[in-house]
């Protein structure tokens, strides 16, 4: 057989599981994330210092590649939008300027649209600056110019949620350090969270970063579903569980 039929069945019942969620598990009320609370704490530490706040979501967290990376991480995107829309929101209420930068054109109009929606929604639109709003061709342009802003703003604050890799996030780390800057960050590769979690004052996994578009998001549905998703991995990890036992009682 082309597909085995046990993959088959639990990718089917997951399907249906989804489905049925974002019907009946409408309204449902996720837990608070972290990261959006850790990630407002930095805008009001922007305030105290007085500086403005560095966001970056690196290539990961604007990827809308056709591959399999892109179809992986593509998750990242709605949940960084609607972040920046969170900061933004809370930075027009404090008086507070949020810098970012993209290698994405797309995503560069995508982050003006959530921007200004936040800035609006703080009740101070007139802070919104589409300067702030910055298009690099490249990877190694948009890290330079991190760097630059870093030191001639004296930044005091940044969150890094998505996904740089190891050249370029140490390089910003190593920048903001220099500046004394509560760091927010969190990425989508092992290897390059772990220089996160050595520089970070907060680290956000993955998965709580990809949580973040749902639990943001005014639509139920993807709260719904994420909610069901947490249904499938509890019976999932009941299962193994349960084979574990049955295994060690000799039964299997």
């Amino acid at each position: 057989a082309i597909v085995r039929l046990d993959i088959l069945v639990v990718f089917v019942a997951s399907f249906v599981t989804l489905l049925a969620s974002s019907v009946v598990l409408r309204g449902v009320k996720l837990r608070q994330i972290p990261t959006v609370e850790a990630s407002i704490e930095a805008v009001r530490v922007a305030t105290e210092k007085g500086t403005p706040l560095l966001f970056d979501s690196g290539w990961t967290g604007a990827n809308f590649w056709g591959h399999s990376s892109g179809l992986t991480t593509l998750a990242f995107v709605p949940a960084t939008l609607e972040l920046l829309k969170q900061i933004s929101q809370e930075a027009g209420s404090l008086g507070v300027r949020v810098i970012t930068g993209t290698t994405n054109s797309v995503y560069a109009l995508m982050s003006r649209d959530f921007m200004e929606a936040g800035f609006g929604m703080s009740g101070h639109p007139e802070r919104f600056n589409p300067d702030d709003i910055n298009f690099y061709p490249d990877n190694t342009a948009l890290v330079l110019s991190d760097v630059e802003k870093i030191h001639r703003l004296n930044i005091g604050a940044a969150v890094m949620i998505g996904g740089h890799n190891q050249t370029s996030n140490i390089v910003i780390y190593e920048a903001l350090a220099t500046t004394g800057a509560m760091l927010v960050a969190g990425e989508i590769w092992p290897n390059d969270n772990s220089m996160a979690a050595l520089c970070a004052d907060y680290l956000s996994f993955a998965e709580e970063n990809i949580a973040i578009g749902s639990y943001l998001t005014d639509d139920p549905v993807p709260k719904a579903i994420l909610a069901g998703e947490d249904l499938i991995k509890g019976f999932l990890i009941g299962v193994v569980i349960l084979g574990g036992v049955l295994y060690g009682l000799g039964v299997l």
